[in-house]
């Protein structure tokens, strides 16, 4: 075989792995959540502006959050995200805003601020009120790798709720290309428990 077939089947190879990845990413968010759940886990991203404000992206998983929390009156919902450098405050903080101007009583909402990646959002969480059965909130391209990391966690109660960004939102077609690379990588190198222990 020379380099130039080595070359053309090694670019069939990444191309077939990014296309099977983002099917499996799109059925995995076709599965409904568990009503009734004891906590509701709201994944953090990048909050925006002075003062912070939630994106189009983090807003589409607040207004899902919602929707269910209305529904389901007994949940609590946890909102996770620290602040980052070029943050003017916690993600955690202009979430649990936002759920509660959307009329989520703040007594439901809790705040988890110090996590600064997806591995560690269960974990802490977790220390502010112990999950149970657990719905974990994000966007779609983001859901099966977050319920992978939460099961790593040992959480075992847990189903996703999907937040589909629209197709005119271009962090979707960022996320086609991106979060098959960090699925790959979480699935090889994020181990929560044994990395939380070494901090």
């Amino acid at each position: 075989m020379n380099m130039i077939q080595l070359i053309k089947y090694a670019v069939i190879g990444i191309l077939g792995y990014f296309i099977v990845c983002n099917v499996v990413i799109f059925v995995y968010t076709q599965q409904p959540p568990q009503d009734n759940a004891d906590t509701m886990v709201i994944l953090g991203s990048q909050v925006v502006g002075t003062p912070a404000q939630a994106p189009l992206t983090l807003q589409t998983r607040l207004d899902v959050a919602v929707t269910y929390l209305h529904n389901n009156p007994n949940t609590k919902a946890i909102v996770c995200g620290g602040q980052g450098k070029d943050e003017s405050a916690t993600e955690a903080s202009v979430m649990a805003d936002y759920l509660i101007k959307k009329g989520i009583e703040s007594s439901r909402v809790y705040i988890e601020d110090k996590s600064t990646r997806t591995a560690q959002q269960f974990l802490y969480a977790n220390d502010i009120l112990p999950l149970g059965k657990t719905v974990v909130v994000t966007n779609d391209f983001h859901l099966l790798r977050s319920v992978m990391l939460a099961k790593r966690s040992g959480f075992e109660q847990i189903s996703g709720l999907s937040a589909p960004l629209n197709w005119s939102n271009f962090d979707k077609y960022i996320a086609m290309i991106r979060e098959p690379l960090a699925l790959a990588n979480s699935w090889l190198f994020d181990h929560p428990k044994e990395q939380l222990k070494q901090e």
